[in-house]
């Protein structure tokens, strides 16, 4: 299963402040005091007041999607289906751990109108949906389907951008990727179905402002990557995937909301693993890009039809 949740950047007129605290250093933001040009320029807010809503932030990937905007000088909100704090026992650096705040209720996704009211009480300008089937959590149909309908209701409602994390090959359902995963059993079983339903959901709820986008990971590995950008590929048609760490899919859903794209939807993996998901498929789509900025990776993706 491949989700969680982050924060979006917002670059339409906003109903929001921006009070934005970054400055560039090297290839990444860093926080910095009073700097407000530089968050403008890239469409972002993302203050203490607003800040990015993680939907299963307890989750290995909500985790890394969470210190990803620290790092970047954004502020991050967890929320968790059981109200922890993901990070109450993990000691961080002062500056990633100044970003980042946890919203101290129960949030459980299948609840649309709990769902709307923790994040119109934070006032989040942005919500990364990183939650997926679990054991307690609930069913694929129930989570990754239902519960990803329900935020981009709440995305709808307070104008705020959805980035949904989703899986490789989700429309594939002749690849061996799509099968294997499709048929886990348990509350995983026909998870494939019901991410693809989620992502429909999506992308009807939010047609008119297309105020979402939907990243399609390879397998997750939990390994920490350190070359950044310079090590993924982005795909657009879903015929070409491969692996990719939990930490380069933070940096891809982050670089997402830094970008302003909207209305998209990409396929993430890194290079090395670049393979064709069907037999019949070109190893090489024609929409594959690189970039040494998670953000560049955006540059010339194109809108969902």
């Amino acid at each position: 299963s491949n989700s969680e949740e982050a924060y979006t950047a917002v670059d339409d007129t906003s109903r929001r402040k921006v009070f934005s605290r970054t400055v560039l250093v090297g290839t990444v933001l860093w926080p910095q005091i009073g700097d407000e040009s530089i968050a403008k320029a890239l469409g972002i807010e993302a203050t203490a007041e607003n800040p990015v809503a993680v939907i299963g932030g307890g989750g290995r990937t909500g985790m890394e999607v969470a210190q990803e905007l620290a790092k970047e000088g954004l502020y991050a909100v967890t929320m968790t289906r059981d109200g922890r704090d993901p990070f109450q026992i993990i000691k961080l650096p002062p500056d990633i751990k100044s970003h980042i705040t946890h919203y101290p209720d129960s949030v459980n996704v299948r609840q649309a109108d709990s769902l709307l009211k923790a994040l119109d009480s934070v006032h989040a300008s942005a919500i990364i949906f990183c939650a997926s089937a679990s054991s307690r959590g609930g069913s694929a149909f129930e989570v990754d389907d239902e519960g990803a309908g329900n935020a981009a209701k709440a995305a709808l409602s307070i104008n705020a951008r959805l980035v949904l994390i989703s899986a490789l090959a989700v429309d594939k359902p002749d690849s061996k990727s799509y099968r294997v995963t499709n048929s886990l059993g348990g509350n995983l079983d026909k998870i494939m179905d019901a991410k693809l339903n989620g992502e429909n959901r999506v992308r009807s709820i939010l047609n008119k402002t297309m105020n979402y986008i939907i990243i399609r990971p390879g397998p997750l590995v939990s390994k920490k990557m350190n070359n950044g950008a310079s090590d993924i590929e982005i795909n657009q048609g879903d015929t070409v995937g491969g692996g990719i760490s939990r930490n380069e899919l933070a940096g891809v859903t982050v670089g997402a909301l830094m970008s302003g794209k909207r209305g998209v939807t990409v396929e993430v993996y890194r290079t090395s693993t670049r393979t064709k998901l069907q037999p019949e498929f070109d190893q090489y789509s024609g929409m594959e890009a690189t970039a040494d900025k998670y953000v560049g990776l955006f540059k010339n993706v194109k809108p969902d039809k």
